[in-house]
């Protein structure tokens, strides 16, 4: 052999083993245990029992004992590490939290822990993650394990598109309020674990917070369900508003019905009625327009002088044909001042006096005007108007 180095030129012969029986060779043993070996008393580069090279060739499927500060990486590339071949095992580091487990039966790779940038986990084998730890990680897919049963986030979890869940949406350390979605097409909201509100397919939404049949809204209008009654109350207390029987609707206050509005319209007021009237703080010819919602009953002071017109404002969008309203006026007259023109929203309407002709002005005291007002067709002057007037001294 021309250039080669001689055994016999070795300091010693446990340096370099070649064993013809078996076909093994081992550097710093004399029984290699394997085709190569390297003995741990051998110092390579300066590390004891190590082979360092640039590269291996093979498909690795004999790799075995890889410990802590071992390392797989790729080329300037892609960056990527293909395995094309590995026995079911678990490669690990001194740390705990540092695991890499593949399974051949179900073609599967575990981590516990995976550090750095995620970008492009793709294809197969499956595999499962306990943390990933990153910035601008990106998953592509369907990221799906039965077994996660717990999402923990210390911040703002951002959905770019749906949120897709099972049954219920609910409060952290409150887990009885809920958003639940017990049906297709509907929703219901919970507090103190009872259901309080449902919003059904078409629209409808029901209350809780009722009796026994709860309150629905549809159409833009609410409705009390109850065959037999159902009350709003002042947030549970004794003043109440609601239907009974027969299609009446009730008022209530302290437990007692005060108003009922019959099923044919008749309003009946159980304690008497109170009603408001304006203490105008003028004279009629000083204030002719008086709106019907000031009140139905105006008060003037000051002395009054003259023939007077009294102008009933808002009347005529309010009432429908068929309807009526009434007024009362009351004037100082001073022997001058009296009504002889009444007017519905600007437009002048005949009246037709009690007795058959106005009435002077009274000498003293007041004069007490009353005007029942009846609109008799949709027309702005389709009204008839009826006028009495009687002095208080």
């Amino acid at each position: 052999m021309t250039r080669a180095v001689t055994l016999a030129n070795l300091v010693a012969e446990d340096i370099l083993t070649v064993d013809n029986v078996t076909d093994r060779v081992g550097i710093g043993t004399t029984t290699p245990s394997a085709q190569f070996q390297v003995g741990t008393g051998v110092s390579v580069y300066g590390n004891s029992g190590i082979v360092s090279a640039t590269k291996f060739y093979g498909d690795g499927s004999y790799l075995s004992g890889i410990t802590e500060g071992a390392t797989l990486s790729a080329g300037s590339g892609d960056q990527r590490v293909v395995i094309t071949s590995l026995t079911s095992g678990t490669m690990t580091s001194a740390a705990t939290d540092a695991e890499l487990t593949y399974n051949s039966g179900t073609n599967t790779l575990s981590a516990t822990t995976f550090s750095g940038n995620a970008t492009g986990l793709t294809g197969t084998p499956d595999i499962t993650v306990r943390n990933i730890i990153g910035v601008a990680a990106t998953l592509t897919g369907v990221l799906t394990y039965e077994d996660v049963t717990n999402i923990d986030s210390i911040g703002i979890i951002t959905a770019r598109s749906d949120v897709s869940i099972a049954d219920k949406i609910i409060h952290t350390g409150d887990t009885n309020t809920a958003i639940r979605f017990p049906a297709a097409d509907t929703f219901t909201v919970e507090t103190a674990g009872s259901e309080r509100l449902r919003v059904l397919a078409d629209g409808t939404v029901s209350s809780g917070t009722l009796a026994s049949t709860p309150a629905t809204i549809a159409a833009g209008s609410l409705v009390l369900t109850n065959a037999n009654a159902g009350f709003f109350s002042n947030n549970g207390g004794d003043a109440k508003f609601g239907s009974a029987a027969s299609n009446n609707v009730l008022l209530q206050t302290n437990g007692i019905e005060r108003l009922r509005i019959t099923s044919a319209g008749a309003a009946i007021f159980k304690f008497g009625l109170a009603e408001k009237y304006e203490s105008a703080g003028t004279t009629l010819g000083s204030q002719p327009n008086n709106p019907l919602s000031d009140g139905n009953v105006i008060l003037f002071t000051g002395n009054e002088s003259g023939n007077l017109t009294i102008n009933f404002t808002g009347v005529h969008a309010t009432l429908s044909n068929g309807e009526t309203v009434s007024f009362t006026a009351i004037l100082t007259p001073n022997n001058s001042g009296k009504i002889t023109v009444a007017q519905v929203d600007s437009q002048p309407i005949t009246i037709k006096w009690s007795g058959g002709s106005a009435p002077s002005a009274g000498a003293s005291g007041q004069d007490i005007y009353t005007f029942q007002i009846l609109k008799t067709g949709s027309g702005t002057s389709d009204y008839t108007v009826f006028g009495a007037a009687a002095n208080y001294a």
